[in-house]
């Protein structure tokens, strides 16, 4: 029997660590594959020096005992262009426009606040207050809606947004992935070169239209990444046109420096993109004639937006719990993605991620906030709809108004962290000053200046 000498010990040493080929190229991180990995195994490529570092420290060896002693060939006529990828994404010229397309993603979201202003300032007859929202024609009501009067209709045939955020003038804002394409897609260059903690690609549904004489709204299908594909870049580019050198505003851009947003046209036209509402709460403690609410601090390192602001508590995606069909028809109710929000954020429970069993809504906190919610103790509005004026987001906006015995019941078990961040241990006092203190401090998200806005606004009704 005839011999055949390894070329190398990257598969002797691979099978010596239980690692299969795509584990090591997870390791090594994109742009490498595991095919990539097989041709380094078969002596095909020699990987570049930094892969052979990088080799070495996943094996737990010297690169001397790679066994990879032939110097870094030149691709081969009819070899893959991927062997020139793994080579060049090291080039210089790659690590600079990546590090600029970091630097512009980190002032961005150091500047949130500010940018949605600004952002604000581009559509002045819109402008919810100092919020950083803005909000269609009729998007907002006359006053608070009860939560349960409001019609969700599901329109899963919707015709597809005209723009996903591969066009020209977002592509415009991505960095090199090599020398020889950029990156894909934004959610892509988060996914690779500043990914946080929280960042998956999860059935939502897609905000389609409000209708306050129903009163209704209209949701199809989308996912997370096909809304921040587009949502993300809007802020990106105004980041980059509006922040000088050291991340600080430093002029006032128009539709004109800003081609995505132009292309974009309308914000309101909600058929022209793909726009994923999050549900926002206001959850206030009611004790007679006085009144306090929560609030949280978003951690920059977990999320992928209004990371290091404050945020009204609980504020989640409206998307199911579970890929699973009865989910889709039990979630699909504002109430219960803001009671499982609620259950995540103050009660520590696991995150629905979208991969287990619907949530059981009969135990637990569910159960308890039913009842309270039938007996009157706890009673839920819908104060409108607005966009994040920065990423055009849909917003709906709701305040959870709950009887102190009922409240504290609940928040004997809250935690003080959860995935997303901090809950802010005070409480604030619902009162001119409390509320005016918190939206003056520039440091609250726009959903939720939006929700302090509204409900301090109509803030006789939903005390009563």
């Amino acid at each position: 029997m005839t011999t055949v000498e390894a070329p190398n010990r990257l598969a002797a040493l691979r099978e010596r660590a239980s690692l299969t080929q795509q584990e090591v190229a997870d390791r090594l991180g994109s742009p490498v594959t595991a095919g990539q990995v097989s041709r380094w195994e078969r002596g095909e490529v020699v990987p570049v020096p930094r892969y052979r570092r990088m080799l070495a420290q996943v094996f737990g060896v010297s690169v001397v005992e790679l066994g990879l002693s032939s110097p870094v060939p030149r691709p081969r006529v009819g070899s893959s262009a991927e062997d020139w990828f793994v080579g060049d994404a090291q080039d210089q010229r790659v690590v600079e426009s990546q590090n600029r397309w970091r630097a512009t993603r980190q002032a961005l979201n150091a500047n949130r606040h500010a940018l949605a202003q600004t952002a604000a300032g581009l559509y002045p007859e819109r402008r919810l207050s100092g919020t950083g929202l803005i909000a269609g024609p009729g998007w907002i009501p006359d006053g608070p809606v009860d939560l349960g009067a409001v019609e969700l209709v599901e329109r899963p045939d919707a015709p597809l947004p005209a723009l996903d955020g591969s066009e020209r003038e977002a592509a415009r804002l991505l960095p090199d992935q090599s020398l020889m394409r950029p990156f894909p897609r934004y959610t892509t260059a988060v996914r690779d070169l500043a990914r946080p903690r929280l960042f998956e690609d999860r059935h939502a549904w897609r905000m389609l239209g409000v209708d306050w004489s129903q009163p209704s709204m209209a949701f199809g299908d989308t996912t997370y990444f096909q809304c921040a594909d587009v949502f993300e870049s809007l802020a990106h580019e105004l980041a980059y046109a509006d922040l000088d050198a050291d991340g600080r505003p430093a002029s006032h851009p128009t539709l004109r420096d800003l081609p995505f947003r132009r292309l974009v046209g309308s914000p309101f036209d909600l058929g022209r993109r793909p726009v994923m509402p999050a549900v926002s709460t206001l959850t206030v403690r009611r004790d007679g004639d006085s009144a306090e609410f929560l609030m949280h601090r978003r951690d920059p390192r977990a999320v992928a937006a209004a990371g290091g602001m404050l945020q009204v508590i609980p504020s989640g995606i409206f998307q199911p719990s579970s890929l699973l069909p009865a989910a889709r028809a039990a979630d699909f109710d504002l109430w219960r993605n803001i009671q499982r929000e609620l259950a995540e954020e103050l009660l520590g429970m696991p995150e629905a991620d979208g991969h287990g069993q619907p949530v059981d809504y009969t135990s637990g906190p569910f159960g308890v906030l039913d009842a309270a919610r039938a007996d009157g103790t706890a009673r839920v509005w819908c104060l409108g709809v607005a966009l994040d004026a920065l990423t055009l987001v849909g917003e709906v906006l709701t305040v959870l108004v709950v009887d102190a015995d009922v409240f504290d019941a609940l928040a004997y078990d809250f935690v003080d962290r959860n995935d997303e961040g901090q809950v802010v241990a005070e409480r604030f006092p619902f009162t001119a000053e409390g509320v005016r203190g918190l939206l003056d401090s520039g440091a609250v998200a726009p959903a939720g200046a939006g929700c302090l806005e509204l409900a301090w606004r109509w803030r006789d009704g939903l005390l009563a």
